[in-house]
């Protein structure tokens, strides 16, 4: 059958038919998605759906159910020789981490009480590893509900607690939500199965997959409509050059321009911000028209002048990483200038954000792209960086720094001198909390929102200075209006008749954890304590502390009691919980508190500063003294949270 069609057309159901096998080959990686990959996947598929998830609700999006959602291509090669029990057996070279995914999300919504489990008849898991067996038994515990004990593939079992959180926290595991996602995702979501000639050199193809061209993106598609619309050579020209020079995410945007325009374009400390489009054409015009007039001895000596600072600037600028990506960026920038319309910040819906009602652009091409370089420049000095230089340092928040006399460059922090770093620490703690919150590339309030508040917080217009003090205040107060709309005015206080809303174990929000941390860091650097603890007290738990991609709740007594005794009443209550790193939750699920603590000591780290705290009480548990300090921690916590009474 596979034969003579080789490209088929096939709904999630049909992929996971009991009739058919799927094996990872040995060449393969392993299953390697993490919160950003999955999250945006179940994101995706509940909008296709016509589903709105709370991120979605907050940013006034309204999503329309589509007919059919293509999820991509699964790559496979028929094994004619192998069978198993009748089975077509199928080895995979493209499409690993998403068939994997998908996999582990069948196991979620098969144990989802809420659901009408006969749409699940008749699918299995049929997904095996040739050369990982400890992979095929962790979906098969998944699938059959078998997830006690210590994983054998941490990577899966994050994956599935993943899957769970963000169904809780997302508002999709309600029964009507649930069921209407199971029914979607089985019937109109599409994958596009391709079977390679059976003759095919396998190891050959996997090398040519892996190292295919791009397709042409969205964005570029864009960037052709809107210099559609000028009406010069020369406006066009000096359009795609600003364009391509904030293309590049891991730069900054100065470097994206020759040198020489550099300079006559950001003057010679590279920070004059040009007044208008029309003041960045003349002098790109006026670029354009020495090089017409160059000679051939000034061209190669231009080119070696070029080159010997080419290696040390292209070292600089691969530093860093970046915290969205440009089609992301894009909507931000439309959004901020279109703040009485509706934006959403979905990449899935960038040209449709562009185009108005009668197919015009809905904003115009050079006032658009003067406000993406502006804003480009203000995310480059004052939003954090993934710093992939310094060891000791996950982020960074530095300003690109030229001195006119020298053609080289450096970092520098954005806010206070070098020998103080105070603020600029404080900032770049509360922006790490913001975003590792919230890790996938789209819809991210809170950039947008930081973005706004920069363009308020400019004191000086032409270098684009910000205020630091108002910037830090005023990112304050959009965490605590971030957390009011969690909590929605609701009590913090447990109590037995309503666990209340930071009562609910894995369902706690993730940016809940952070906030906390943030209080308890900055709290702690000016040397207060809690409950006789103290930054000296934590040690290297405080020293070391920097915001990462924690995704797991851990219950701190754990919800199942390795002796066999009965559940803990109340472990999902706030006290007994902390956020750290899906791998870890794997190892440590079902430790008694002192074990973890041995763990964390051992390898002289915690994941959290709530954590650290928390490691510093000697009794731990459900009844007597350890039922107390939950009780005595919860409360000092909340408050710190809430910053009043509980």
């Amino acid at each position: 059958m596979s034969q003579a069609n080789p490209v088929e057309s096939l709904s999630v159901k049909a992929i996971f038919d009991k009739n058919t096998q799927y094996i990872i080959p040995i060449y393969q990686r392993n299953y390697a998605w993490g919160a950003p990959e999955i999250e945006q996947l179940i994101q995706d598929i509940s909008d296709a759906a016509g589903l709105i998830t709370q991120s979605e609700q907050s940013n006034g999006s309204v999503n329309v159910k589509q007919t059919t959602y293509y999820l991509g291509s699964l790559v496979v090669y028929q094994r004619t020789a192998q069978f198993q029990q009748s089975k077509v057996v199928y080895e995979t070279i493209d499409g690993q981490q998403r068939h994997t995914t998908l996999s582990i999300l069948l196991a979620y919504l098969k144990h989802r009480e809420v659901l009408d489990t006969d749409k699940l008849e008749g699918l299995v898991i049929n997904l095996t590893f040739d050369s990982r067996p400890k992979s095929s038994r962790a979906l098969d515990d998944i699938y059959t509900g078998n997830t006690n004990g210590e994983s054998e593939e941490p990577n899966i079992h994050a994956a599935f607690n993943i899957i769970q959180r963000f169904f809780k926290t997302k508002g999709l595991d309600t029964g009507a939500n649930t069921q209407q996602f199971l029914k979607y995702l089985l019937d109109n979501v599409v994958i596009l199965r391709v079977v390679v000639p059976p003759q095919t050199d396998l190891n050959h193809y996997f090398e040519i997959m892996n190292n295919r061209g791009e397709q042409l993106e969205k964005h570029e598609v864009l960037k052709a409509k809107f210099m559609a619309s000028l009406d010069s050579e020369e406006e066009r020209n000096c359009f795609s050059t600003i364009w391509e020079a904030c293309s590049n995410m891991t730069r900054y945007t100065q470097m994206g321009f020759q040198s020489d325009l550099r300079k006559a374009v950001f003057g010679d400390d590279w920070q004059t911000m040009p007044a208008s489009f029309d003041a960045i054409q003349a002098k790109h015009t006026s670029k354009l028209q020495k090089q017409d007039a160059m000679t051939l001895r000034d061209i190669i000596a231009n080119k070696a002048s070029s080159a010997n600072s080419y290696d040390e600037a292209r070292e600089k600028q691969e530093r860093f990483g970046t915290v969205i990506d440009f089609s992301n960026f894009l909507l931000h920038v439309l959004k901020l200038m279109k703040t009485q319309e509706s934006v959403s910040l979905d990449d899935k819906k960038l040209i449709d954000a562009f185009i108005s009602n009668d197919f015009g652009l809905r904003v115009d091409a050079k006032a658009f792209v003067y406000e993406l370089l502006k804003q480009r420049i203000l995310f480059d000095s004052y939003i954090i960086k993934p710093d992939q230089h310094d060891e000791k340092r996950k982020w960074s928040l530095l300003t690109l720094d030229h001195s006119s006399s020298s053609s080289s460059f450096s970092y520098i922090n954005s806010f206070g001198k070098e020998q103080d770093t105070t603020l600029n620490e404080k900032l770049m703690m509360i922006l790490a909390m913001f975003h590792v919150s919230n890790p996938a590339m789209v819809y991210k309030r809170w950039l947008n929102d930081a973005l706004s508040i920069l363009n308020q917080s400019t004191v000086q217009k032409e270098n684009l200075i910000v205020d630091g003090e108002v910037y830090l205040t005023e990112l304050e107060r959009l965490s605590e209006r971030y957390f009011t709309d969690i909590t929605e005015g609701k009590s913090l206080a447990f109590s037995e008749d309503n666990s209340g809303v930071l009562h609910q174990g894995t369902g706690v929000h993730n940016f809940v954890f952070n906030r906390l941390d943030y209080l308890l860091w900055k709290r702690l650097s000016d040397n207060e304590t809690f409950d006789g603890i103290g930054k000296i007290n934590l040690g290297k738990h405080f020293d070391d502390f920097q915001f990462s991609f924690r995704t797991s709740v851990e219950h701190y007594f754990p919800q199942t009691d390795p002796s066999g005794a009965s559940k803990m009443k109340d472990v999902d209550r706030f006290g007994n919980l902390c956020l750290i790193s899906p791998s870890s939750n794997s190892k440590l699920s079902n430790y008694y508190p002192e074990g973890k603590k041995s763990f964390y000591r051992e390898n002289n780290r915690a994941e959290s500063l709530k954590q650290a705290i928390m490691m510093s009480y000697d009794k731990w548990g459900p009844d007597v003294i350890g039922l107390e300090n939950i009780v005595k921690h919860e409360t000092l916590m909340l408050e710190v949270l809430s910053g009043t009474k509980i």
